[in-house]
């Protein structure tokens, strides 16, 4: 990951760095793809909790 990353935000995993780096760099570049270290935590918890809901809810809970 941090490899592919370097282009992109010089190996910004944390997005809170990410968002350092990109206000203080301040070209293009650097916001070009930075939406994808917001936009995707957001999708996997909202991924998480519909499976959740809908498959770890659905089966049943037996007690001894």
């Amino acid at each position: 990951v941090h490899l592919a990353t370097i282009p992109i935000t010089g190996t910004g995993i944390n997005p809170a760095r990410s968002l350092g780096a990109a206000i203080i760099y301040n070209q293009k570049p650097a916001w070009d793809d930075h939406w994808i270290f917001w936009v995707g935590p957001f999708i996997g918890a909202a991924l998480a909790a519909l499976y959740h809901q809908v498959v770890i809810r659905a089966i049943p809970f037996k007690s001894k």
